[in-house]
């Protein structure tokens, strides 16, 4: 075999790659609908590309940005997503979300009444870390993540019976790491691009044609999945109220 038939074949071999992790990528990154319920009341899909209406950091770990989705006519009601890194903790959120709102009241200083969405800054609309809402000087922080502790108890249970006799069987939980949160942030993709062509499709079905997309087994994808539906579930895990000075 000469020099130019081995170009050839490496080329039309290069194409074929390149066209296939195209598709894939492609699959990934295609939108989701427009999803009903009261935790979907705004859409955030590439809110992290966008210029945000304002920024701040508690410390160099602890940045984040705001962005605007909704105004009142009369510019009293705030209301947005707060974007921070994805491996927050519970307790880090306080601060944050203090810090926010303070600057939220720099920037209009009228305002009446904030209500937030803080989420990761990898552009996942479905994982919400927390909900925010504040009006007349107080603030309910709802997490959606939960802290140590919580984790702690909720593996320390699995496994054990229900005071109905029955036995404990539900995702354990772990603080998310690079590799849980982007498998599991592909898997969601995946799915939701894959329920938009198809809307009859199961949540297996959904989840099958989501482990062929990313390349990992149905079992892997399961994982990925149930880590993201149970660490990040928007307001399952408490709240907290505490004043916020306006002034």
């Amino acid at each position: 075999m000469n020099n130019k038939s081995v170009r050839i074949i490496v080329g039309t071999i290069s194409v074929a790659v390149s066209l296939f992790l195209a598709w894939r990528i492609g699959l990934w990154l295609e939108p989701a609908p427009a999803q009903q319920g009261p935790k979907s009341v705004v859409a955030t899909g590439n809110m992290a590309k966008r210029p945000p209406f304002a920024s701040g950091k508690v410390s160099e770990q602890l940045a984040y940005e705001l962005h605007r989705v909704k105004q009142s006519e009369d510019g009293k009601i705030f209301e947005g997503v707060g974007l921070v890194r994805f491996d927050i903790r519970q307790e880090e959120l306080k601060p944050v979300v203090q810090s926010m709102l303070k600057e939220l009241q720099k920037k209009i200083p009228h305002l009446q009444r904030i209500h937030l969405f803080i989420r990761p800054s990898l552009d996942c609309p479905a994982c919400t870390i927390a909900e925010v809402s504040s009006q007349q000087g107080n603030t309910v922080l709802k997490f959606g993540i939960p802290s140590l502790a919580q984790i702690y108890a909720n593996n320390a249970q699995i496994g054990n019976l229900s005071p109905s006799g029955e036995k404990i069987d539900r995702p354990r939980l772990s603080l998310p790491d690079r590799e849980s949160f982007s498998g599991g942030l592909a898997v969601v993709m995946a799915m939701d691009a894959a329920r938009k062509k198809s809307p009859a499709l199961t949540d297996d079905q959904l989840l099958e044609q989501a482990a062929t997309a990313t390349g990992v087994s149905y079992v892997v994808a399961k994982k990925y999945l149930d880590f993201m539906r149970s660490y990040f579930t928007g307001d399952t895990f408490g709240s907290e109220t505490f004043p916020f000075d306006q002034r």
